[in-house]
């Protein structure tokens, strides 16, 4: 074996062919010796530590990037916000897509409201069997002006099967609501005896119900059997197969918005004002706000000053600045110094709009403090966004959207930061390879094995798949 291990010499490694040039190792040196490997654990050392405050340093810029995240926009750093000067009659809330700030009012002239039918009288609604066969569902828009309805579903509606396991009045409302049919259905009390009740799921005129039953006893559409829960609304007052009573009429919301009618299928009325969904209560009056919000606002502007001091913080610490210690990892780094000037510079150029009707972050009450962190005047804050909210949200928007981007190309894959870091990888690989042979070469005069070639050829070797499976022969040998 020994043999073995001395014909792995001959291979090239030319990457270990500088490594008398580290201080402390000479090619004359004793390679044995505490001096030689010292000079490698300090530079070992020296690399990690750098590249520890190298990834310190990228996950600050992330922390930063992200708290900026939800104030990239106008909207994400003052939201709208609407209010509604009478909540007994409508509410209102406003949307991401929510156009502008604006006053509104809203008279609320009829309510949307779900159908409701409901059946006759019967005795008992837990023993008696009704009924069986099998109930069609749908739901749809009746026109009464044609008479015709036409259901919102192509596909036929929902079939419920029913037999005598669920033919009582509490068993039929069981399977309709198991069915997911679009409708609800319970059993009321009458005073005199029970009565299945129908509701439509769903508000408005295009959600009507329409019943179709195909009875067991062969008779279908007669109020004996199932049939008599059948119901189509286009068949006459009193007419075959329209055998239960309609006590709630689908209706569409009317209301008025600024004096233009507006018409909805539903309570929640989107269709007035863009991007704000008035919920309708009641019929009535209101007059329905839309404005930014003061209070996201702040925080917003509190959460950026409070994400640009933490950065500042954390490269302070790592570059030294904070105790003037040059013994600080990335103390007079010049990289460092570059990526955080580029977000303090974004910072102190940050403006919107122009000539008069510009307006910087020392306007709305952001300024750098001499230790080069963000002071908040809140006060200032709130007077300047009382005074034009467009203009103080769009400006910290828009700052918070270029230091994102500045801080994403300083970050990339492809960045300074990225590319320094991987060279130091690849450098302190190198003297953790380095170090390795060294080790091996030292042991083996140690323990007396057969001569060795020069140290210089030894340490010219380039072949780091050899070097390893060299170190780990040696190591089998004991």
């Amino acid at each position: 074996m020994l043999g073995n291990i001395s014909s792995l010499y001959g291979s090239s490694y030319s990457q270990y062919g500088a490594l008398g040039a580290i201080p402390g190792i000479g090619q004359s040196s004793l390679f044995g010796s505490s001096s030689s490997v010292s000079a490698l654990n300090r530079q070992e050392s020296s690399f990690q530590v750098k590249l520890s405050a190298y990834g310190k340093l990228q996950s600050a810029m992330d922390t930063f990037k992200s708290a900026l995240s939800d104030f990239k926009t106008a909207q994400g750093a003052a939201p709208f916000k609407a209010t509604s000067s009478a909540s007994k009659t409508l509410t209102a809330q406003a949307g991401k897509d929510t156009g502008a700030a604006g006053s509104y009012n809203v008279n609320v002239n009829q309510l949307a409201t779900a159908q409701t039918l409901t059946s006759g009288v019967y005795a008992n609604k837990d023993s008696t069997i009704v009924g069986t066969g099998s109930i069609t569902i749908q739901t749809g828009a009746y026109n009464a002006s044609t008479n015709t309805f036409t259901p919102t579903d192509s596909g036929g509606g929902k079939t419920i099967s029913i037999s005598a396991s669920n033919g009582t009045l509490s068993g039929i409302a069981n399977a309709i609501n198991a069915a997911g049919a679009g409708v609800k259905a319970s059993v009321v009390s009458s005073g005199s005896g029970y009565q299945l009740s129908l509701t439509s799921s769903k508000t408005g005129t295009d959600n009507s119900i329409k019943l179709a039953v195909s009875d067991n006893d062969n008779t279908n559409g007669d109020l004996a059997g199932l049939s008599a829960f059948a119901y189509n609304p286009s068949a006459g007052p009193s007419g075959y197969n329209k055998n239960l009573t309609e006590t709630v009429a689908a209706q569409n919301a009317q209301l008025t918005v600024n004096g233009a009618s507006v018409t909805s299928q539903s309570n929640a009325v989107t269709s007035a004002v863009k991007g704000v969904t008035l919920n309708l209560a009641a019929t009535g009056s209101a007059t329905v706000g839309v404005a930014r919000d003061s209070e996201a606002f702040a925080a917003s502007a509190q959460k950026f000053v409070e994400a640009y001091n933490a950065l500042q913080k954390s490269v302070s610490e790592l570059s030294g600045t904070a105790s003037l210690s040059s013994a600080s990892p990335l103390a007079s780094d010049g990289l460092t110094s570059k990526l955080v000037n580029e977000v303090r510079n974004t910072v102190t150029q940050a403006s919107y709009g122009y000539g008069n009707n510009r307006t910087t972050l020392a306007d709305i009450g952001i300024s750098k403090k001499s230790d080069g962190t963000l002071a908040l005047d809140k006060s200032k804050l709130q007077s300047a966004f009382a005074a034009s909210p467009d203009n103080a949200a769009n400006l910290l928007a828009n700052t918070a959207d270029r230091l994102t981007n500045s801080v994403t190309r300083s970050t990339s894959a492809n960045s300074e930061l990225q590319y320094t870091t991987r060279g130091l990888s690849k450098a302190l690989q190198s003297v953790q390879n380095r170090k390795a042979l060294l080790q091996d070469y030292t042991s083996q005069t140690y323990y007396g094995l057969p001569a060795q070639p020069p140290l210089s050829s030894y340490l010219s070797k380039t072949n780091t798949a050899t070097q390893a499976g060299r170190y780990t022969q040696v190591s089998e040998l004991y």
